[in-house]
């Protein structure tokens, strides 16, 4: 039976599976960057085109113990006509490089420990990439700052290497991570173990801390009725929601997934706020958070664990994205 909401979906040509993605608007055109542990891969999703994006290679490995590509987890933004591309995974340290150049614009010479997260924001012209492992690191790359050395080895042999900022309020390894504005200044939502945690990444305080009950395996950042507010997914297979500024419970909404949800977007499409859930049971599904009901049928068709989604602007209208284990992008009509 075909969903009537599918409205494409293509392969990633190779044998991996896409364990994240991102979206950049490339001259107005949705560029769909993947990865697939030891490749990237870019999707043109109007033409339907695909290629492979070759990275110049880099070694942060700790303790002298050398890493090799691991991009699990990515982010990606359009700075100055540069496509930039952040990544890490549980054998690398984060990275940033030109997509389309291929070139290494900065990595820390030495991450103590893997990438769980990784999200990229923008912070008074700067590009800032915040990593996450067992707590939330912050590295800026700003080539218009000649007073900003680079987070790894110079050229110079006086330079001092840029040291992160660490974000309070996380302890144990996150397994979500999402950077975006609330109330004038950018804030860093982090999830994990059963906490989520909010903080303001340019003063480094720790807005909120919340106990989920239960592991959280994703996080967003959006709006109901005009308040920001926080959603993050829990074992006992609900999307849990906060108010972001008073910092009170809003709602739990069960979902009715019959495994983990490993993957959360939010955004506010034609005046009302939905949010999207990817499940390891190989359905997404989509919700009106403010009615707290889901829209249609559960969206199914891939094969094995959905790892990511996104709800994105395309042609003038919004439209959701998956991927997963089958390595298969697929694109859906967000409503009924």
């Amino acid at each position: 039976m075909t969903d009537n909401r599918l409205i494409k979906s293509s392969k990633i040509p190779s044998e991996g599976t896409i364990d994240d993605f991102a979206v950049a608007d490339v001259k107005g055109r949705p560029l769909v960057v993947c990865a697939d542990g030891n490749d990237v891969w870019t999707w043109d999703l109007l033409g339907d085109e695909w290629a492979k994006r070759p990275l110049a290679e880099f070694d942060n490995g700790s303790y002298g113990i050398p890493v090799y590509p691991d991009f699990e987890h990515v982010a990606a933004d359009v700075v100055d006509g540069r496509v930039l591309f952040a990544a890490g995974g549980q054998h690398q340290g984060p990275g940033l490089w030109d997509l389309i150049s291929g070139d290494l614009l900065n990595a820390p010479s030495e991450f103590h420990t893997c990438s769980h997260a990784v999200a990229m924001t923008r912070v008074d012209g700067r590009t800032v990439v915040v990593a996450g492992a067992g707590a939330p690191e912050v590295w800026v790359w700003d080539p218009s700052d000649p007073e900003l050395e680079l987070w790894g080895p110079s050229d110079d042999e006086f330079a001092e290497e840029q040291e992160p900022l660490e974000l309070p309020g996380h302890e144990d390894d996150m397994c979500g991570l999402v950077a975006g504005r609330l109330g004038g200044r950018t804030v860093v939502v982090s999830g994990g173990d059963s906490t989520v945690v909010v903080s303001d990444l340019e003063s480094e305080v720790l807005i909120h801390e919340w106990s989920a009950d239960g592991m959280v395996h994703a996080v967003a950042l959006s709006e109901v009725g005009g308040r920001p507010v926080v959603l993050a997914t829990t074992d006992a297979g609900e999307i849990r929601t906060w108010d972001a500024v008073d910092g009170g419970l809003v709602g739990n909404l069960p979902t009715g997934h019959e495994d983990r949800i490993s993957a959360l977007d939010a955004a506010v499409v034609a005046g009302r706020t939905l949010a999207v859930t990817g499940s390891d049971d190989g359905t997404a599904r989509i919700w009106d958070l403010a009615g707290g009901q889901q829209v249609g049928a559960p969206m199914a068709g891939h094969r094995g664990e959905i790892r990511t989604v996104a709800i994105t602007p395309v042609d003038g209208r919004h439209v959701v994205l998956t991927a997963g284990r089958d390595g298969i992008v697929r694109v859906w009509e967000p409503a009924n």
